[in-house]
């Protein structure tokens, strides 16, 4: 099988006439994985039956595993590997490469596509492994080597949407279907007296020009109270833990909670639950569109196109490529959701 140019077509030119199993390699971050669920519910939906397999950072493996199309995940223990390397996490990854290498896929597409990824896609087996083209690879253009086809990603196209987009050059898929994260029915929202007037704030980001100021989560969050609500905040690190104190510093005891540090599939519930989510450019700000949750979308450095909604209705987004959304601006926004007649549909 060796087609030359995309978009693919099945049964010609080589080509067996359906992809019986593909590898997926995708291995950070949080927001990114989100992201790619709904390309994974339309190859699913195009090609019912197929295996679906996922490489991803042991990190993040709990968002794969959500899908129910996806038949196996592959947690490699990338981070961990270089952050403590010797002889036992070495031995640990290289045993789950040797289970990756079982298999051979049809085609291996990575639409992650920068050097760590390429160097997993070019490890598994596959008759065909489709990439980004060097310019698009994320800074890093030798990943492009590891790919036999190039996809040239369209101007100004990320995110979720992008990743459709690239999934349709591939397997046909249908670009008119619903955007389907797949995940939200595992963890349906609540009406209880526990969340009814919770809001979520996801302050944290993994760069800090991601981050939005800290007067300005102090000055909203003194309104939502003000408002009746009560605020719960997460923390990944010493560092967002000592910023959500500061947050809540000022604010009337027992007004806001700063939660324990959890897993993934236990926070995934306590954001289905909460009325509405206010965070920056996250993964849980994009866990909560997939959850079909009410956000309000705070992007400073990066831009709103990254973010898709499962609902549109139920989302605002401010800000992006620089500018810093105002309190203002987010207060009107959060009182436009929470007004909404569709903020508890499902």
């Amino acid at each position: 099988m060796t087609p030359t140019i995309l978009p693919l077509q099945w049964g010609q030119g080589g080509l067996p006439t359906a992809p019986r199993s593909i590898l997926l390699v995708q291995i950070s971050a949080m927001g990114d994985q989100v992201q790619t669920l709904p390309a994974v519910s339309d190859i699913a939906a195009r090609w019912p039956g197929i295996a679906i397999d996922w490489a991803v950072d042991a990190r993040f493996a709990d968002i794969p595993r959500l899908h129910p199309a996806v038949r196996e995940v592959f947690a490699l223990p990338l981070k961990a590997t270089q952050q403590q390397p010797g002889l036992a996490s070495l031995r640990a990854l290289g045993s789950l490469i040797r289970d990756l290498r079982r298999h051979r896929y049809d085609v291996i597409w990575d639409p992650h596509s920068v050097l760590k990824s390429a160097i997993v896609s070019r490890l598994a087996r596959g008759a065909l492994r489709v990439g980004y083209r060097a310019q698009d690879c994320g800074g890093e253009p030798l990943a492009a080597r590891a790919y036999q086809l190039h996809y040239s990603r369209p101007t100004g196209l990320h995110g979720t949407e992008g990743r459709r987009v690239f999934a349709r050059e591939i397997f046909d898929t249908d670009g008119d279907r619903p955007t389907d994260y797949a995940i939200d029915q595992r963890f349906a929202h609540q009406t209880d007296s526990s969340g009814a007037n919770v809001v979520f704030l996801a302050h944290g980001a993994s760069k800090p020009e991601k981050l939005w100021p800290l007067d300005h989560w102090q000055s909203l969050s003194a309104r939502l109270v003000q408002a009746g609500m009560s605020l719960r905040l997460t923390w990944g690190n010493a560092a967002e833990r000592e910023h959500a104190q500061h947050i809540i510093s000022g604010l009337p005891p027992g007004s806001a909670d700063i939660l324990d540090r959890r897993s993934l599939l236990d926070m995934l519930p306590l954001i289905a639950q909460s009325r509405l989510l206010i965070g920056v450019d996250t993964g849980f700000t994009h866990l909560a569109a997939a959850l079909r949750r009410p956000v309000v979308g705070l992007f400073v450095a990066t831009g709103p196109e990254l973010f898709t909604p499962t609902s549109p209705d139920l989302a605002r987004t401010l800000g992006g490529h620089g500018a810093t959304p105002s309190v203002d601006a987010v207060w009107q926004a959060f009182q436009q959701l929470i007004e909404c007649p569709a903020l508890n549909i499902r």
